[in-house]
């Protein structure tokens, strides 16, 4: 099935004028399916991994270039992916494909890469692997400084002070650059990202959300709002709360495991306050 698509993508100083990513599914836009945008062949198909799962793949066809192969993340019962064809990389030579896939399941996962051009062959950037609902429309250049900006939600908050459902992730906003993806969620100009979603946060810590009182006093990390923000979820966070709080690792982590002494914090406060230090939200206090 060959279909063309005049896509815009609005790289405007406002997330609400994205555009909406392209949905491709193997048993309802064809399989295989081919979209031609913006000089590009993009052929999406279903395939087998070894282990006989279903993984969707694209194909991207570039004229004086060699084919460029992604493959997705398995997932049932049909191969399904979304995409965007834009400017996502300054740096790269013409314009590139954003490519998502879910592996399926109640939560996880999202992976999100970059096929991008530069120096007359095709690479792979990776932007990892997400939780939740991944990118439901096209990253826009959120501050106008001409690089867009990738706002997802820091999933290292999920399950660590709440369950899935009770987590307040905050804000998380990466940037590709060159080929290369930095975190650039503590840079002042996204301050107004951090307090739209800290005054959602406060209100369900005010019910008593001991994970949304994480949330909230992580986005005020990010503004300048810490010292104001403490003490109200000392006043607001469920005491009574029955949950496992992290510890603190005091040797090097690997792989999410502690290779050294582990400190268990007293209480929520405590234990927020080391995660927050670990994940750079605040800094560290020398005294521990």
């Amino acid at each position: 099935m060959i279909r063309s698509l005049c896509l815009i993508v609005m790289l405007a100083a406002t997330p609400v004028m994205a555009a909406p990513m392209v949905a491709w599914d193997a048993a309802e836009n064809g399989d295989p399916s081919t979209y031609r945008i913006e000089g590009l062949s993009l052929r999406l198909a279903s395939n087998k991994d070894e282990a006989g799962s279903t993984v969707p793949v694209l194909t991207v066809r570039a004229r004086g270039l060699a084919p460029f192969v992604v493959r997705g993340e398995p997932g049932f019962p049909d191969a399904s992916a979304r995409f965007a064809v834009g400017v996502f990389d300054p740096k790269a030579d013409g314009p590139q494909v954003l490519f998502t896939t879910f592996s399926g399941g109640a939560h996880c996962c999202n992976r999100l890469v970059l096929a991008e051009r530069k120096g007359g062959a095709w690479s792979l950037v990776d932007l990892g692997i997400w939780d939740g609902d991944g990118l439901q429309t096209v990253p826009v250049d959120v501050d106008g400084d001409g690089v867009v900006d990738f706002v997802l939600v820091d999933n290292e908050f999920l399950y660590i002070f709440s369950s899935y459902a009770g987590s307040w992730p905050p804000p998380m906003i990466l940037n590709v650059v060159d080929g290369k993806v930095s975190d650039v969620s503590a840079a002042p100009r996204f301050r107004r990202i951090f307090l739209r979603d800290m005054e959602k946060a406060k209100a369900q810590c005010a019910a008593g959300s001991t994970g949304a009182c994480a949330g909230y006093v992580a986005d005020a990390a990010r503004t300048g709002r810490f010292d104001a923000a403490w003490p109200f979820m000392l006043a607001h966070y469920d005491r009574s709360f029955a949950w496992t709080y992290p510890m603190r690792c005091l040797g090097r982590a690997v792989d999410g495991n502690c290779k050294g002494r582990e400190l268990k914090p007293k209480d929520f406060p405590q234990s927020l306050r080391w995660f927050l230090e670990d994940d750079g939200y605040l800094p560290k206090n020398p005294r521990g």
